[in-house]
């Protein structure tokens, strides 16, 4: 007879099955050990459970080590693949000495750098008692000597709550490393400032008409500040603005599309309205009738018998492309360095006539292809668009 695994049989009841090993990933571990950390702590408050507070008091610590070891390993790791550090911090278990070798890259992303600080003091008061995932785990230690020898008292509520924190901050530097490594490849940063840092010095900037005025002068030494910036660092960063389709356009600079003028982009919004256009006026879900359906059919395809010809006559496959691109780039959430490259890849594609026809159709169907072409196409560089 078969003996069932104690740990691993699986029932016929499997609402309680987790996702382990090849389900699984690198997250779950990291972010097992901080949930497992919180929940626990926080059971011992609600059930008041006191006579538990001894013994759970060390395993709700070294989870919490462990969620930290775990995040900064996994965080050094995919900066390492994206080629952001040279190299991963040697393999240990010393919390303290990976995140110095974190900082002591001085990733150029403010908001990482500012998760890291955070960290610290939680890191700081967790190496202080255990440097190495020892003390925590065994009564003594590798010199044999008792295990936590300077601390007498810990306090669940106190530890309950900086696990609230904890939990947060592990989870922000997680989410945005992983937002850094993906917005790493489309090349606009400098030494010391990432595509968000970027985006959020552009947003306080005043309009580039405007760089020789006292407004300018005031944002350049709130950016420095808050950035850490010396001069040169600063004007690496305007340079990288000013170069930039979408970032330009936050400080109203226009920039002209491949192949689309904005005479043609609103004739495109006009056949699409007129394609789309009805005569009911009420907002939100209606009951219509069969025969209600069929009729906005026939009329939908009435109209796209006028409105087909009229942009295969106005646009060619370039201008077409182009429009297409704007339209997914804003719907998709496409990082906007990547829109020459994408319109030249559509053209391409559009020399196969029946395709081209086929794209035509299928972007004048989209209900949403005017909220989302204009919004494309201020992200472009056609900030002053107007419909």
């Amino acid at each position: 007879m078969t003996s069932i695994d104690p740990f691993f049989h699986i029932p016929n009841d499997r609402k309680w099955n987790a996702c382990i090993g090849k389900q699984g990933d690198e997250e779950n571990y990291a972010d097992g050990y901080i949930q497992a950390a919180k929940e626990l702590a926080n059971l011992l408050l609600e059930k008041k459970m006191f006579d538990k507070r001894d013994t759970l008091a060390l395993p709700i610590l070294y989870n919490a080590r462990h969620a930290i070891e775990l995040t900064l390993k996994l965080v050094l790791s995919e900066l390492k693949k994206s080629k952001i550090i040279p190299s991963e911090h040697r393999q240990n278990h010393d919390i303290k000495s990976h995140l110095e070798f974190l900082e002591k890259h001085n990733i150029p992303d403010k908001c990482l750098r500012d998760y890291s600080s955070s960290l610290g003091k939680f890191v700081d008061s967790l190496s202080r008692i255990d440097d190495d995932g020892q003390e925590l785990r065994f009564h003594k230690n590798r010199k044999g000597q008792p295990s936590i020898e300077n601390k007498t008292l810990a306090n669940i509520e106190v530890i309950h709550q900086s696990l609230i924190e904890l939990q947060d901050i592990l989870a922000g530097i997680k989410n945005r490393t992983f937002a850094l490594c993906y917005e790493w490849r489309t090349g606009t940063r400098t030494n010391k400032c990432s595509r968000r840092d970027l985006f959020e010095i552009a947003k306080t900037l005043p309009k580039r008409s405007n760089w020789a005025s006292q407004e300018f002068s005031e944002a350049k030494e709130t950016i420095k500040e808050r950035f850490h910036l010396s001069n040169n660092q600063f004007s690496n960063a305007l340079k990288k603005i000013e170069e930039n389709r979408e970032l330009s356009g936050i400080i109203s600079i226009e920039s002209s599309l491949l192949h689309l003028s904005d005479e043609k982009a609103k004739f495109l919004i006009e056949q699409w309205e007129t394609l789309h256009e009805t005569n009911n006026d009420e907002k939100g879900p209606r009951l219509v009738s069969i025969n209600q359906i069929r009729k906005e059919i026939e009329n939908f395809s009435r109209r796209w018998e006028d409105v087909y010809p009229a942009i295969i006559k106005e646009l060619d496959v370039r201008e077409f492309a182009d429009a297409q691109t704007v339209y997914y780039l804003a719907r998709d959430g496409e990082f906007s360095e990547f829109y020459e490259e994408s319109v030249k890849r559509r053209v391409t594609r559009m020399k196969n006539v029946e395709f081209y026809h086929t794209e035509i159709h299928e972007l004048m169907c989209k209900t949403n292809f005017k909220e989302n072409f204009i919004k494309g196409l201020r992200t472009l560089g056609r900030c002053n668009f107007e419909n």
